[in-house]
């Protein structure tokens, strides 16, 4: 028979219901096939009476087939069964009675409907269910399996397929966002869902957040949820919507991270497969009678358990590895191929040939959504350098793959419209720009924008492209952001590689590089630039920011020239707050009498401009302290322009010994606006670029400077042209993304061991605990076996070596083997082994691939009596080192001064923030009560300070007699401590300041010292002097949250943020400090500030994270041992 129509009924019609949008879905199928097809029902809403007609018209016929909805009650039973339609029972799931109050009004519709399910079969044709867990009830009820077929005749892709993706902007400080749509209700179990959110905050220490997307009609549910949320302390982390438009559900899927479902019941369970539409990974508890787990097939995760806290842990690990859910959202598109209209239309048809009803073939155009390969999001309208780097990507990988990149414009703080002057004289940009607002859905999407917002991305595959940094640590915040929401990074140097690496981001890490060529796009003009008639012209283009190191140039450039030379310093920049290089100039000319002549652009120029500018120049002189790629270099080389740079940072790519004139450097703390306390930048040495500028100098006078600089000028420019052009980025990029499939779905397992001393009275092992029991607990510890243990180890501890200088360390590395380590962290001290035995170590551990990490607490040579102990023994085996770790620049300079550069990172002590409550110590002096108290901390020992500090205090109480001197100084178990304490008691009593000083040299339990120690207005930290490269003394002191001095040494280096510093270590400059501070309320507040921000940064359950995340990152990006 072929059907003369087919028609649809359900008892009600509702715009956004799950029946009814199934009816339409099921209408649209029939009608593309040329069927006649119309949905009847007896109630309809408004808007849909254009849509669906009343019941009371409908005319039944022998030639029609009727399909009859079926999830409730169904008043119009008598009126079906009287028809002569072929009727089929399409059975939507009825929900179990169990989950309502037995009062409830829905029971006896409940009952009803199942008794209806019962007695149906006997007039029925046949039944289609709309989901697997449906078609198995019609068996239970007694339907034959000849007459029953499932098909989920719901679900409407090529709307969902219209809808994306849209680019909601998604604010930067939310960190990851839950999903869960569905009417709220108990047996939805939202509840457990908040409970869940509020384990896994607990366990992740993240602003996590929740959306509850669903009817909120039952007011007694909603009543207890938002008990439940104010209860757990829950209520800016979780939001209800109510129901929502159908384009507000779409943004709410798209500015989500994950649908989380811990529903006890779903006869399909729609949002499943709305979510994996739009690609947000799906993770859901099946229950028994539910049928989730044959919705979500493998394309999502099933949970096993309803428990919050098996949701939470699995949902930490979800977070924690984006590869994993890129690869759950690659499975759900091909899930979603049982969901095409061609799919479910071929299913239909067959079944209904069981009944001799022939539906016409036809044919259904692939309902897929628009696809790109690539999408460039970011600026791109300008000569912003960002800018710069996403459009000539995007237009490369347009070249070599023509319709296959689109371009999209943001920022780190939200999206904008470009310039559309820009986008009218830039065409090809334009029609990226275009392509980038469709629907299309991008294989890879890459970011370069600042902030470096990367929350909400939509690729299949999402990283950062390109990117760029300058010092040595990437604030905390964009680490996690990375390593929680990105698949994958390209960067624009090794230098950049390695940073990240070393701060701990955890995701595959390519170096593309970036390209120069694009400035050859241009043609040179010079009518822009003012006339410049000297003869040798010493070219500098940046921003003039800090960290360009103008004033390192200005001062060579001084010593190197006068105002006689035939010289000219060429600077190009523009107008900016973070430089006032007019002031600079006007200052250092009053400095220089008789300084050589400078042309200061300040202004924008374009590419024409700026390739004059390159014309023109004898040489670009690039001074700068720390540079992602450095783009002006590169580009000087593509105009055959020698270079001189600083010889550490990005353009040590290109810029080498054979292709440039390097500039020496230091490692010193960086100054930049990030305000990250450990981050590293260099100092160019400015006499070394003086005595470069003199050379150029002399070989321009000599007329010789064009063959002197021949050789390094063309190898320069033919490593541009070859390796630095756009053509290559992309490739590199291509290859990149390619090489992604063989990355691991998950967080590479660490197999790590630390050598250290533990569970002892030694400086290490407390260094050791604190730093890997936050996040590396797993680790083997592999520890001395002479030692008088302070506490029982754990079965993780092996004590398999001798400290001292007489054991072979045969025993530790067979230990090491046979635990079957990748890794292994070693705590050195001069004092733990002899120079040969860790020699030996270290050489058998990289023949087996071992990667080595170890700790250098100081670098300085010692006396062990009188042999002299350097580090320099180590020196071939420190090379092959895969990372060694310091605390200093200072310790980093001493091993640049080895050789020691590529394999070194400083990872700085942390510190442990103590919240003290402010309790009086037992014996405390009374005296102490209502004083202003000046405190000082750490073992009593002569360079410590003490005494001038109590001199110091002298002056202070002649002028405040208010004040009072705590001296927490223990004794050191040496007789050169006590003849300390005993000096410092004679100078107390000949002072007469026995009472308003405390002297306690009692060794005290840290908490009892640290109740002491909150007593005190301000810790002074007096050193004289010291080798030591660092103190835990002060970190201590700063844990308490107070204020706290210290006297200019560079043992206090890592503190230097932190802290305020006297100007010298004299009593009068220690008084004169102490008394500024404290009587400067502003003063006071700033140094609070910059000490709660240091505490943060250095807490020691980030350091130790961090740690963790380098190794990781090691592993992952395969960086072998040398």
């Amino acid at each position: 028979m072929i059907p003369k129509a087919i028609h649809q009924f359900s008892i009600v019609g509702h715009p956004g219901d799950g029946i009814t949008n199934g009816m339409l879905l099921t209408q649209r199928l029939l009608r593309h096939a040329g069927i006649k097809s119309e949905i009847y029902c007896t109630e309809v809403d408004a808007e849909l009476a254009d849509k669906i007609l009343p019941f009371g018209q409908y005319e039944g016929h022998p030639e029609q087939v009727l399909l009859i909805h079926h999830g409730i009650g169904n008043n119009q039973e008598a009126e079906l069964k009287q028809l002569s339609d072929k009727c089929f029972m399409v059975f939507h799931n009825i929900t179990p009675a169990s989950f309502f109050a037995e009062n409830d009004p829905i029971q006896p519709m409940l009952t009803h409907g199942w008794q209806q399910v019962d007695s149906w079969k006997t007039w029925l044709t046949g039944a289609i269910a709309d989901s697997r867990q449906n078609y198995d009830l019609l068996i239970e009820h007694g339907y034959s399996p000849d007459i029953c077929q499932d098909i989920p005749l719901l679900v409407d892709l090529d709307k969902f397929n219209a809808l994306q993706p849209r680019h909601s902007f998604r604010p930067e400080h939310e960190v990851f966002n839950l999903l869960f749509v569905g009417r709220l209700m108990p047996h939805k179990n939202q509840h457990g869902l908040i409970d869940a959110l509020y384990h896994l905050r607990c366990m992740t220490q993240q602003d996590i957040r929740l959306t509850l997307v669903g009817n909120n009609s039952d007011r007694e549910y909603c009543e207890k949820l938002n008990e439940q949320i104010k209860n757990l302390g829950l209520q800016h982390a979780v939001k209800m919507t109510g129901k929502v438009s159908d384009d507000a559900l779409t943004q709410y899927y798209q500015q989500s991270d994950l649908y989380v479902s811990l529903s006890h019941h779903e006869g399909f369970g729609m949002p499943l497969i709305e979510a994996m539409s739009q690609h947000l990974p799906v993770l859901a508890f099946s229950n028994t009678d539910s049928n989730v787990a044959d919705t979500i097939g493998t394309g999502g995760l099933i949970l096993k358990s309803d428990d919050p806290v098996h949701c939470a842990a699995t949902i930490a690990q979800l977070i924690a590895n984006p590869r994993l859910r890129a690869q759950i959202n690659t499975q759900a598109q091909t899930h979603l191929e049982r969901y095409t209209s061609s799919t479910l239309y071929d299913q239909l048809q067959r079944f209904m040939a069981q009944f001799d009803i022939q539906l016409p073939d036809t044919h259904f155009e692939k309902s897929e959504a628009q696809t790109t390969s690539f999408r460039i999001e970011g600026p791109f309208d300008s000569s912003y350098s960002l800018a710069s780097v996403n459009r000539n990507l995007a237009l490369a990988l347009s070249a070599q793959e023509p319709e296959s990149t689109a371009l999209y414009s943001t920022e780190g703080h939200g999206d904008f419209s470009p310039d559309q002057q820009f986008l009218d004289t830039h065409p090809n940009v334009e029609k990226l720009h275009q392509a980038g607002c469709s629907s299309a859905q991008a294989n890879t999407t890459l970011r370069l924008l600042y902030p470096p917002r990367v929350s909400g991305m939509k690729g299949v595959n999402n990283g950062l492209g390109c990117y760029g940094w300058e010092e040595s640590v990437l604030p905390w915040n964009y680490i996690t952001n990375f390593n929680q929401h990105l698949q994958f990074a390209t960067t624009m140097s090794d230098y950049v590689t390695k940073t990240m690496i070393d701060n701990g981001t955890n995701i595959p890490l390519y170096t593309t590089g970036i390209g120069a060529d694009h400035i050859l796009g241009a043609q040179p003009d010079p009518t822009q630039l003012p006339e410049i008639t000297h003869g040798l012209r010493l070219l500098h283009i940046s921003s003039c920011f800090p960290r360009k190191g103008i004033d390192c140039l200005l001062s060579a450039y001084a010593d190197a020239f006068s105002a006689d030379d035939d010289v000219t310093l060429i600077i190009k920049t523009f107008p900016n707050p973070h430089h006032n290089i007019e002031q600079q100039l006007s200052t250092w000319r009053s400095q220089h009498p008789q300084a050589p002549h400078i042309t200061l652009i300040n202004k924008d120029l374009d590419d024409s401009a700026i390739r004059a500018l390159y014309e023109v120049a004898s040489v670009l002189i690039a001074p700068s302290r720390g540079e992602g790629f450095g783009l002006p270099m590169a580009e000087a080389m593509l105009h055959h322009v020698p270079v001189i740079t600083t010889g550490y940072g990005g353009q040590t790519d290109f810029c080498t010994e054979q292709t440039s004139w390097l500039i020496d450097y230091q490692f010193a703390r960086a100054q930049s606006h990030m305000g990250q306390a450990a981050s590293i930048w260099v100092e160019p040495d400015a006499g070394h670029l003086s005595e470069l500028l003199k050379t150029f100098g002399t070989h321009y006078t000599d007329g010789t400077l064009s063959s002197w600089v021949s050789q390094k000028a063309e190898a320069a420019y033919h490593l541009i042209n070859s390796r630095y052009t756009w053509s290559t980025v992309a490739e590199h990029t291509r290859q990149a993304v390619s090489q992604l499939q063989q990355a691991p779905m998950l967080e590479p397992e660490l197999k790590f061991g630390c050598i250290t001393t533990w569970n002892s009275k030694c400086g290490i092992a407390t260094y050791s605990q604190m730093l890997l029991e936050p996040a590396l607990s797993n680790a083997v510890i592999f520890a001395n076996d002479n030692v008088e243990k302070t506490a029982t180890d754990n079965a993780y501890v092996q004590r398999c070596w001798t400290a001292g200088q007489d054991d072979s360390l045969e025993r530790l590395l067979k230990a090491i083997q046979d635990a079957g380590l990748s890794q292994v962290l070693i705590q050195f001290n001069f004092s733990f082994f002899s120079l040969q035995s860790l020699k030996n170590l270290l050489a058998a551990l990289h023949a087996q691939g071992i990667q080595t990490f170890i700790t250098l607490h100081s670098t300085a040579d010692v006396y062990w009596g009188e042999e002299l102990k350097t580090l320099q023994t180590l020196l071939p085996e420190l090379e092959h080192c895969t990372r060694i770790l310091v605390h200093s620049a200072q310790d980093l300079n001493r091993l640049k001064s080895w050789g020691l550069i590529e394999n070194c990172t400083l990872l700085p002590h942390g510190v442990t923030r103590h919240n003290i409550q402010v309790k009086k110590p037992a014996h405390a002096n009374p005296h102490l009560s209502g004083k202003q108290v000046i405190a000082s901390y750490g073992f009593l020992l002569p360079h410590k300070g003490t005494q001038s500090l109590i001199h110091a205090f002298k002056k202070i109480h002649a002028q405040n007699p208010n004040s009072h001197l705590l001296l927490m100084n223990a004794e050191y178990p040496a007789p050169v401590s006590a003849e300390e304490a005993q000096a410092c008691r004679e100078l107390i009593d000949s002072l007469n300041l026995n009472e308003h000083v405390t002297l306690n040299t009692d060794f005290l339990e840290d908490h009892e010292s640290l109740s002491w120690l909150s007593l005190a207005d301000i810790i002074v930290f007096p050193y004289q002097q010291t080798q030591e490269s660092s103190s835990a003394a002060v970190r201590w002191g700063l844990a308490t949250g107070k204020p706290v001095i210290c006297t200019p040494l560079s043992i206090f280096e890592d503190v230097a943020d932190a802290v305020a510093f006297s100007d010298g270590c004299s009593p009068d400059e220690l008084a004169e400090c102490i008394s500024n501070t404290l009587n400067d309320p502003a003063t006071l507040n700033a140094l609070n500030e910059r000490q709660q921000d240091w505490l943060v940064q250095h807490n020691w359950t980030r350091i130790s994270k961090r740690l963790k995340n380098l190794s990781t990152s090691l592993l992952l990006n395969n960086i072998r041992t040398g």
